[in-house]
């Protein structure tokens, strides 16, 4: 399960590489979908690892409707989790290069 500080390392060397903070908060989806896997059993894995706040949170989020697919309600909450940890050290990121200024 990728980490709050995999995901500020990833983000600090896009911006050494030349993007700005807002390039990637425009890009910030996928940045999120790339964290989400695709293969069933890293879904199963990564699910179990992250917070139980966000069990059956996804869907309820997210909307869904079709039959029960249990691994798309966890990818839907796992969505739910990487979009709110790459938010928060967005957020984190701009706090720290505005005091550093």
């Amino acid at each position: 399960m990728t980490t709050y500080d995999e995901i500020k390392q990833e983000i600090k060397t896009e911006i050494e590489q030349g993007q700005t903070l807002e390039e990637v908060k425009d890009r910030s989806h996928e940045l999120v979908d790339n964290y989400v896997p695709i293969y069933n059993n890293r879904v199963l894995e990564e699910w179990q690892s992250m917070p139980n706040d966000y069990d059956n949170r996804g869907a309820a989020e997210y909307g869904y409707e079709g039959d029960t697919d249990i691994i798309r309600l966890m990818i839907l909450d796992l969505h739910l989790y990487y979009g709110e940890l790459v938010s928060t050290v967005l957020n984190d990121l701009e706090q720290e290069l505005e005091s550093a200024e």
